[in-house]
Order: structure tokens, then sequence, then C-alpha cells
């Protein structure tokens, strides 16, 4: 068995959870010989912080101020190397680059590229299927989705639809510098998730495949709370549409005769949303989380949705947020496993088993370019189809406008359900 030593890039928020997962299984995985050697991050307090909670579990790792030290150390050890980039969404490209160049496995945090490009420029560096990108998938690990693979098994499907919006556009206006590491507008940072449909396609006996038929971005993403440019996707500002961020969009994909639709949001939950919500009516339970929030002390309208819902054979409703599955035709809610550890952790032990040699279930390389051909094929289509910079800042400002409430307000308000 092959000793895989993992070393981790940034410290952020997600970051830290994935640290804290590797401590555990530095001391506590029995399937592969794995050690956790150290982490680079910038910043010293988050450095000491780590460097505590690891000798608290009795592990001793090292610290580094930059990647190319951590690199450094990295081509020196005896076994795998496993990188787990948790940086900046900007630098993952060059960090898989890097990775591929020094023949190291790599896991990293969505979106793994931010154009087509990189993506190709991946693919081809990659050899096999040794590079991992981690929270793009973190879904195949629901347990939510798996008991549906159950549910699916060799049955007709008519179509498949995907709904994960959320007001974090919202949050990123008004709080930049927090939601910094945040990047790709709706369909990089939030469609990105849905490649589970293509292991649906597959229990039912269906192709994985998916021909894009159509695509609308309902709204841009605005730069500011009233502005007067567009945000990039990479961040900053600008005034062509062609290089913005969507943040409400709808995707419709053919799959042989299996329709499939993706919804994906960074300004609140929509329409359709609520309306497929609304077939749950037979339970006390909403999918949909509505609630209002403070950024940077501005109340806003904080909303969030994560469910699919198919039709044919099975009717089932996933409600991923929740942990919940649901049989539209009978009306009773289906048992879902009960398993050990959360979808972060499983993630990063198949990265590590496989890395050590052991063969586990990941993401086909093929799936992977089926799938992100599919999702940079919407970011094409829905600037092809936009009306326009003018308008649609115009209808993106107004949006924002109908989630923001005054500064301070938010013990006076209570939030109402915001359609569209």
């Amino acid at each position: 068995m092959k000793q895989v030593n993992v070393f981790q890039i940034g410290l952020g928020n997600f970051g830290r959870h994935g640290f804290e997962k590797f401590i555990e299984m530095h001391n506590h995985l029995n399937r592969a010989d794995m050690e956790f050697h150290g982490l680079a991050e910038r910043d010293f307090e988050k450095r000491q912080a780590a460097e505590k909670f690891a000798a608290r579990n009795n592990v001793e790792i090292d610290t580094f101020k930059s990647v190319d030290e951590l690199y450094r150390a990295a081509s020196n050890v005896e076994g795998e190397v496993l990188i787990y980039d948790a940086g900046p969404t900007a630098t993952h490209a060059n960090h898989i680059y890097r990775s591929m160049n020094h023949g190291f496995y790599h896991v990293a945090e969505k979106p793994p590229s931010m154009t087509r490009d990189e993506h190709i420029k991946e693919r081809k560096l990659a050899a096999g299927d040794d590079v991992v990108w981690k929270a793009d998938f973190i879904e195949r690990e629901s347990p939510v989705v798996k008991q549906a693979l159950k549910e699916l098994q060799d049955v007709d499907i008519e179509s498949i639809k995907v709904f994960r919006q959320s007001s974090m556009g919202v949050q990123k206006i008004l709080d930049p510098i927090e939601r910094s590491g945040v990047l790709g507008g709706d369909i990089l940072d939030k469609m990105t998730h849905e490649i589970f449909v293509l292991d649906f396609l597959q229990a039912a006996g269906y192709e994985k495949e998916l021909e894009l038929v159509d695509a609308e971005s309902e709204y841009f993403m605005p730069a500011g709370n009233v502005s007067d440019q567009l945000m990039r996707p990479e961040g900053g500002k600008t005034d062509s549409i062609e290089q913005s961020a969507p943040g409400k969009t709808w995707a419709a994909f053919k799959a042989g005769n299996v329709n499939v639709e993706l919804n994906s949001s960074w300004l609140g939950a929509g329409k359709k949303a609520r309306k497929q919500a609304s077939r749950l009516d037979f339970v006390d339970h909403s999918p949909i989380v509505t609630e209002s929030k403070l950024a940077n002390d501005t109340a806003f309208l904080n909303e969030e949705a994560r469910f699919f819902v198919t039709e044919g054979d099975r009717k089932l409703f996933g409600d991923m947020l929740h942990g919940r599955l649901f049989d539209l035709q009978t009306e009773e809610e289906i048992e879902v496993p009960e398993l050990m550890h959360d979808q972060l952790y499983r993630v990063l032990r198949k990265s590590v088993l496989r890395a050590a040699g052991r063969d586990v279930g990941i993401v086909s390389d093929k799936d992977i370019d089926v799938f992100m051909n599919a999702v940079f094929d919407t970011l094409d289509l829905v600037r092809e189809n936009s009306s326009g910079f003018y308008e649609e800042l115009e209808g993106a400002n107004r949006r924002v406008s109908r989630l923001v409430y005054e500064p301070n307000a938010i013990e006076d308000s209570e939030a109402e359900s915001v359609t569209g």
C-alpha cells in the first residue's frame, strides 16, 4: 500500500473544515497509510491556530507562508503526494498545472477552472483520472442522492430538474471582503455541483450525456448595490456582457429522451423553485429556507434551496439541504442512510484512497468532460441570449433592491417570499 503525504493550500472557512477532516484521517484512517504534513497560509494567526489544533490531536505539522515553500517541501517526501487546494478560486488552475507537472494528485475546491480553455488544459495535463475535483462533486456523497440512485435503478425517467439557489450574490455585494473568495457567478459556483445527474442517468440505464437545448440568465450580477457596472466571474467590474457573471440561470438539456433542467442562482429562490416546493404540501416541510440576515450591517433576505425532482416511473423529491427524500406518488417519505461521516470527509477520504492505489468510485475523466463542457456551453449561451448590457444591469439592480432592506433594519423587518 502506497504512503500518501497530504499538503494543504489555504485555510479559509471551507479549508478549515477540510483541514480538520485530514487531521482526523491522519489519526484514524485504517485503509491507507496517510500522513498530513503541512499547509500553506499567508495569515499568521491562521497558521498558528492550525498548529495548535494539530498539536491537540497529537499531530505535528509544518506550516508555510507561501505555496512555493509548500511545493518545495512536497517534492522532498517519499511516496505519493496529494495537494488539497482550498486557496483562492483564481489560483486553482495554476495549482492544478503545478501539481500535474510534479506528478501529484490534486483535490481542488470548485470551480477548478474559470474558463473552458483552462479546463481543456487541465484535462490534457492530467494523467488518467489522478486529478480529483472535490467541491464540484460533493453532492455525489449526499445520503439523499445515494438513496435516490437505488430508487432509480432500471426505471424509465422522463425528466430531472435540479435547483441550487441562494442569496450568495447579495452577500457578496454587501460584504465583498468577507466573500472575496467566492467567485464565478451562479453557474460556475452553483451549477457545477450537479454532476450527480449523470449518475441518475446511468442508474436508470441511459447514456451519460448532456446536449444543451436552451439556457437563459434571468439576471446577471451587478458589481454593487445599485451599481453602474456588472460583476466579473473572477471578481471586479465590467461593462461587457461577454465578461460578466450570471446571477440566476436555468438551462435545459437532452440526454437521449430524458429532459434535464438545471436551475442555479446567486440572487435568491425563484418562481420555478417555489412551484416545485409546493409539491411537498402533503407534509409540513419546506425545502426553501427564507430568513433575514445581516451582511456588513445591512439586512437582506437570505434564501437557500438545494433539491431535485425526477419524473417518470419514479417521481422523487430529494431535499439535499435538509437530507430528506420523498415519493411524490405515494406521498411518503423514503428513509435515507445514516452515514458515519459528512460529505466533505467522504470525498476527501476517497481522494486519499485513490492516491493510495485503492479502487474507489470517483468521477471519470469522460464524465468530467461531459459535465464541465455542458456548464461552459451554458455560460456561453446565456451571454449570447442576453438583452444587452444596460437592460441586464437595470434588471439586476432591481432584483437586488428587492432583496436588500434599509441599513440596520433587520430587527424591524420580517422576511417575505420574493418571487422572480
